[in-house]
């Protein structure tokens, strides 16, 4: 039976550090349990989010009034079947790429060291280096919030695009996914994955509480650049900063609050507009009510 907690801090869930409580927590140990979980937030008439270890996701200081459903716990699991791998959503990315390097099934090798479960990189398209996860994803059970029957959707009727995917913002659970991997040469991919995760520390603060990349790519340019070309590199408002390392990343330099986040993206936003005319998107997921709002032109 699921077992529901009730004003649960956040902050210690995600990768800021940052965010209040959760009025409801559960972390289901099966698909029914899931299923439990979405038929108790709908009886109760309240909001629910599905957290996986709250990589690419800021909290409001003021928490979330409804049902947090992590599945990172108890949903993470790896096997395989030559080169298919068959992966609860809340497997870490990074797990299922050294992996498969190991077992010289490519495809996913320059996704490495992207912080975040499966599930998540399947609901925003993870990717880097020209590629992303939907090149390699087969299927993905998922748990319909409408109906709250579960399915198993091709990739094809995902609709991917850059950052997003048709299950973004729409409620629905992955529960497990399903890829389908090409063989290569395992020495090799096990030494493209070393580079890009040594390209990634060089260049990326991975050692200081983030989101990862805040803004997602603007068209014929890079996020960070713009923001460095601002001279926004260092910028502070609380205990929020722009990363002296890497432009497109806010990190929380001790005791940050979501409002100090919130408030430096707006301002970056602003920034960028009002020099270059771009408008920079958000890839971060924004969970609960703030004050700030975000910049429009």
């Amino acid at each position: 039976m699921l077992k529901i907690a009730e004003n649960v801090r956040l902050a210690d869930k995600t990768s800021y550090r940052i965010g209040g409580a959760a009025r409801c927590y559960a972390e289901p140990r099966s698909e029914a349990e899931v299923v439990e979980a979405y038929r108790f937030a709908a009886e109760k008439g309240m909001p629910l989010f599905v957290l996986g270890n709250g990589s690419n996701v800021l909290i409001s200081d003021a928490g979330f009034g409804g049902l947090v459903v992590n599945l990172s716990k108890y949903f993470s699991a790896l096997s395989w079947d030559k080169a298919t791998a068959f992966v609860l959503s809340g497997f870490p990315l990074d797990d299922l790429a050294a992996d498969a390097a190991e077992r010289g099934c490519a495809g996913i090798e320059c996704l490495s060291g992207i912080p975040g479960t499966v599930g998540g990189a399947v609901v925003m398209n993870a990717g880097a280096f020209d590629t992303d996860i939907s090149k390699t994803l087969r299927s993905a059970r998922v748990l319909k919030a409408s109906t709250h029957t579960l399915e198993t959707v091709p990739a094809k009727d995902l609709n991917f695009g850059y950052r997003t995917s048709a299950l973004k913002g729409g409620g629905d659970a992955v529960l497990s996914v399903t890829f389908d991997f090409t063989y290569g040469d395992a020495a090799r991919l096990k030494s493209l994955r070393d580079d890009v995760v040594a390209r990634r520390r060089a260049k990326q603060p991975v050692d200081s509480p983030s989101c990862g990349s805040v803004f997602k790519r603007p068209p014929n340019g890079f996020a960070g650049t713009l923001v460095e070309s601002c001279g926004l590199k260092g910028f502070r408002l609380g205990m929020a900063e722009v990363s002296e390392k890497h432009a497109n990343f806010i990190i929380n330099t001790g005791s940050a609050k979501a409002e100090d986040v919130r408030a430096l993206i707006r301002r970056v936003q602003q920034a960028v507009f009002e020099k270059h005319g771009i408008l920079l998107e958000p890839e971060v997921i924004f969970l609960g009510e703030f004050k700030e709002p975000l910049y429009k032109c």
